[in-house]
């Protein structure tokens, strides 16, 4: 079926799932409150010029965050140690639960299946649109919660500081409010909707990774077999509780903002899951490889016996990366109304779901294999031609990341 046709047609299918899933909303902010926010926004006057003092906060901020966006494995543990001193800060740990999958996605491209089943010339864009999304959110996002750190460090909010990071003007009353309030619940589904809104413009709708990897067969085939499972590992070993959801239309930047409220919801409604995914974060360093909660089933080095799932590290070479764009995504106020609800699912229980979707991609890949006569248990993939080497792959980012 041609690329087009599936994309068209999954559109109905996503939005009666979506129907479906957040159809018991709690109710976060009211209309009053939002209005007060978008005057306070329309009201906000200018950056004026730095003084020595601010200057040098906003300088040691953006050398802190370039220091740890280094790759997926720094940021991820950044956002944890965030969170580790501010607990209030409930959207550093959600981002650090999200930006494992993201480790764990872009380590499947060189592990014992993705790689049997995706043509040679899909893997390297695959990782690309990944890794340049995960750098992005956390060169948004962490200038941001470093500053609130400044913040309470001196006593005194210093939120109109945000425009020098190129933070969206949508952010900057709602940290205020953050600050006066402490309502954490609206500030992280702020935070859901701004980092979302921000890669949209920059990596979803840019047009290699329309071509080359949101138009692709691969891809789209994954979301309407329904693969590509967001998860939170609730304990280490065999066969570990696994909680989550599914992610069925990526390219659809509501969709993603909904799967974001939806995983908070998940923490926030149930102070049991909560305290279990933070035991596991705290225990389990994160690594890129799966072994991190099933070391039963993958292993992060080649042993012949379990599925092959690498370390970033030694999966692929960190990339340098250009900041360049400035473009503020917020010029539509109905975005708002995203603030209003959360949704309420009924179960986020994963671990039988993703057992299936782990045991059809393992018939997939032992049927691509038979004709080249390995197994996807024993097969080490080795990077592929072309991408063998830092340079070469960073050359590609600073080809479209500076348009």
């Amino acid at each position: 079926m041609p690329t087009r046709l599936l994309a068209l047609l999954r559109r109905p299918l996503q939005y009666a799932y979506r129907s479906f899933l957040y159809r018991h909303p709690v109710r976060l902010a009211d209309a009053d409150l939002l209005r007060r926010m978008m005057t306070a926004r329309l009201s906000s006057s200018p950056p004026r010029q730095l003084s020595a003092e601010e200057a040098a906060i906003v300088d040691a901020i953006r050398q802190k965050t370039a220091e740890h966006n280094r790759n997926n494995v720094t940021r991820t543990a950044a956002y944890l140690a965030f969170f580790e001193r501010h607990l209030e800060m409930h959207w550093a740990f959600l981002a650090h639960l999200v930006s494992r999958n993201g480790g764990w996605n872009m380590t499947d491209l060189r592990g014992g299946l993705l790689p049997l089943l995706l043509p040679k010339e899909t893997v390297a864009p695959l990782f690309l649109f990944l890794e340049r999304a995960n750098a992005l959110i956390f060169h948004d996002a962490y200038p941001q919660l470093l500053l609130y750190e400044e913040s309470k460090r001196q006593g005194a909010p210093l939120f109109h500081l945000l425009p020098f990071f190129s933070v969206s003007s949508f952010m900057k009353p709602l940290w205020e409010h953050f600050w006066e309030t402490g309502d954490a619940a609206l500030l992280t589904v702020a935070l859901i909707i701004n980092e979302q809104q921000y890669i949209q413009l920059r990596v979803i709708e840019h047009p290699f990774f329309r071509a080359r990897v949101l138009s692709s067969w691969p891809f789209i085939a994954e979301q309407w077999l329904g693969f590509n499972d967001v998860l939170i590992p609730l304990a280490r070993g065999r066969s570990g509780p696994l909680v989550g959801t599914t992610v069925r239309d990526f390219a659809d930047v509501y969709h993603r903002i909904h799967i974001g409220k939806t995983l908070y919801s998940l923490l926030l409604f149930d102070p049991r899951l909560f305290r279990r995914a933070y035991r596991f974060a705290r225990c389990v360093p994160h690594s890129g490889s799966r072994a991190d909660y099933w070391p039963q089933t993958f292993a992060a080095t080649y042993d012949g016996r379990r599925l092959y799932s690498p370390r970033l590290e030694a999966a692929w070479p960190d990339l340098a990366h250009s900041f360049g764009d400035r473009r503020d995504w917020f010029t539509d106020d109905k975005i708002m109304r995203a603030l209003e609800t959360l949704p309420l699912p009924a179960s986020g229980e994963m671990t039988d779901r993703y057992k299936r979707h782990l045991a059809m991609m393992k018939a997939a890949a032992i049927a691509a294999a038979k004709p080249a006569g390995v197994s996807p248990r024993l097969e080490h993939h080795k990077n592929d031609e072309g991408y063998s080497s830092s340079a070469s792959i960073s050359s590609s980012i600073m080809h479209f990341s500076s348009k």
